[in-house]
């Protein structure tokens, strides 16, 4: 069943289309909202204010764009009531790196850990904008065009913003000692 489909059925007073719906974007609002507040009790407690946000203002959905980007614009909303309520608290980096696969010996992990952990640090340096359309489009697979809409921005912009970020990255980590 296709997202607009559960929004109709919503409306029509099925919880359980809800229930689907939250079901089907839980995981990845959660795993965009930690990459961005870096707080898995924070980040928790913001994907549930999404979700209720969803709820209550489902009957206003105008299908302009696809429900995926209208649920991101409202995760981008509330993270930045966030930053802007805790303006000078530090969140805590998390360390969500991957873990050795067994295949690799312990030099290659290590080696493998520490590149990562120079791109968490170069990807945490960025412009907000420019880490959220990168978050956007590496973490979450979404389009330009929907990474556009999620943020308010041209499509073009979305682009822009990318390459950027990607150039950022990629020459903070090659002056890395």
């Amino acid at each position: 069943m296709t997202d607009d489909q559960l929004i109709h059925r919503v409306r029509d007073g099925d919880t359980g289309a809800f229930e689907e719906l939250v079901l089907r974007y839980q995981k990845p609002i959660y795993g965009f909202v930690l990459r961005l507040l870096k707080d898995p009790t924070e980040a928790e407690d913001t994907v549930q204010k999404v979700f209720l946000l969803v709820y209550q203002n489902l009957k206003n959905f105008r299908f302009e764009s696809s429900f995926k980007t209208w649920l991101y614009r409202i995760s981008i909303n509330q993270c930045h009531n966030i930053f802007r309520q805790h303006k000078n608290k530090e969140f805590s980096p998390i360390d969500d790196l991957p873990l050795a696969d067994g295949k690799t010996s312990q030099e290659e992990d290590y080696a493998q850990k520490e590149m990562l952990a120079l791109a968490q640090k170069a990807i945490e340096k960025l412009p907000t904008k420019q880490r959220m359309v990168l978050l956007l489009r590496v973490y979450q697979d979404l389009s330009f065009e929907e990474i556009g809409k999620a943020l308010n921005i041209r499509a073009n912009s979305a682009k822009v913003n990318f390459h950027y970020a990607l150039g950022k990255i990629k020459e903070r980590m090659k002056n890395q000692p």
